[in-house]
């Protein structure tokens, strides 16, 4: 990758020089002795370098230094591998010149230098990858083994190994491992949460002791969408003062309804003062 970023971005003579310089020697200095790196990227620009003739070509590109400057900055960068090739049984080589040259077939995985067979449980298979193992479904992991998940009645397997591993139908609720109806009163209707009684009241309708009690909506009011306050708000030019009746605001002369529609408010420059607007 390093020669062909260079032979893309400078030129073929110089990728195929510094491609020369690396495997004849140059390789171990470069990776093992980081200043040897900034000394050679630094000998670059040197009259008397025979690479110098190069770097002109290019326009002074910096490229080529800053490659060899990155190699010095990355300690960690593999080497290529010494000594002859040996494939242990069970693996297969795959061609790379750096790290062990060679990968466990599917089936096995490495340890100690060797491949050794993947142990699968009962009811467990192979992952994809063919180096460890999942269960199947309707098994979960334990202690390197699949076990059963046991789902109550009411309940459906999830697909998940996480938690249970299963869930209950809608109408039922889960309580201690099973899964238990939900008692759904009159005027109401199961929700998709886990959490709470698990239904709501219908439209109309308050939740009070494990029941929905209807609303009572007076005359000149209308129902709200709100789970707290009386659940019906008053029309516009009325107010309630019980908290049961929706009264029709009397307002007085120089006053006008305010935003809400269920109260009055004095036009400018008057102010209130009791039930009228007075001159401010």
């Amino acid at each position: 990758m390093l020669v062909f970023a260079l032979s893309q971005a400078a030129n073929i003579p110089l990728a195929a020089a510094l491609a020369d310089r690396l495997q004849h020697s140059t390789w171990g200095a470069l990776v093992n002795d980081p200043a040897s790196v900034k000394c050679y990227a630094g000998a670059l620009k040197r009259e008397e370098h025979p690479m110098n003739l190069h770097y002109r070509q290019i326009g002074g590109s910096r490229l080529l230094a800053l490659t060899l400057l990155m190699l010095c900055a990355l300690p960690g960068i593999a080497k290529p591998r010494e000594g002859q090739l040996v494939v242990p049984e069970n693996a297969y080589g795959n061609g790379s010149a750096y790290g062990k040259g060679w990968e466990c077939s599917f089936g096995y995985k490495e340890k100690d230098d060797l491949c050794v067979a993947v142990e699968v449980p009962a009811n467990g298979f192979i992952s994809a990858r063919g180096t460890e193992w999942n269960c199947s479904r309707g098994f979960r992991e334990d202690s390197g083994e699949c076990i059963e998940i046991i789902v109550p009645a009411g309940g459906y397997l999830t697909g998940s190994t996480a938690k249970t591993g299963w869930a209950c139908e809608r109408g039922y609720k889960e309580t201690r491992e099973t899964c238990e109806p939900i008692q759904l009163p009159p005027n109401a209707f199961l929700t998709n949460s886990a959490f709470g009684s698990g239904w709501e009241c219908e439209r109309g309708y308050r939740e009070y002791n494990d029941a929905c009690r209807k609303i009572a909506v007076p005359v000149n009011g209308y129902l709200v969408e709100l789970t707290y306050g009386l659940g019906w708000q008053c029309g516009r030019g009325y107010s309630t003062l019980d908290d049961k009746t929706c009264t029709e605001l009397v307002v007085p002369a120089n006053a006008h309804l305010d935003r809400s529609g269920n109260a009055w408010e004095c036009n400018r420059p008057y102010l209130k003062r009791g039930n009228a607007c007075v001159p401010g």
